[in-house]
């Protein structure tokens, strides 16, 4: 494991590129889900009533905002790991 905070960036640096791909795409399906979220919700306000589109948009889109923003996490979360040593591995 790298020692110094230089050595330990370059690795994060690495990491980060080598999925950045994904980034963006992870990125992209969660700024198409918020579209069609709002797209449901401004359509269930001005029909005043849900039909099947409507709670497939809804539930489809909130489904793919969750599922999308807990993988960005888990790449957040080691790249910390990588950045920050954990006591337990000294």
């Amino acid at each position: 494991m790298p020692d110094s905070i230089e050595q330990r960036m370059g690795v994060v640096e690495r990491l980060t590129g080598l999925f950045k791909f994904e980034r963006m795409v992870y990125l992209s399906v969660t700024v198409i889900s918020l579209i069609m979220l709002l797209i449901s919700g401004a359509s269930l306000i001005y029909k005043g009533k849900a039909g099947s589109a409507e709670l497939s948009l809804l539930f489809g889109s909130s489904g793919l905002i969750t599922y999308t923003a807990g993988r960005l996490l888990f790449m957040w979360n080691e790249a910390l790991k990588r950045l920050i040593p954990s006591s337990e591995s000294e």
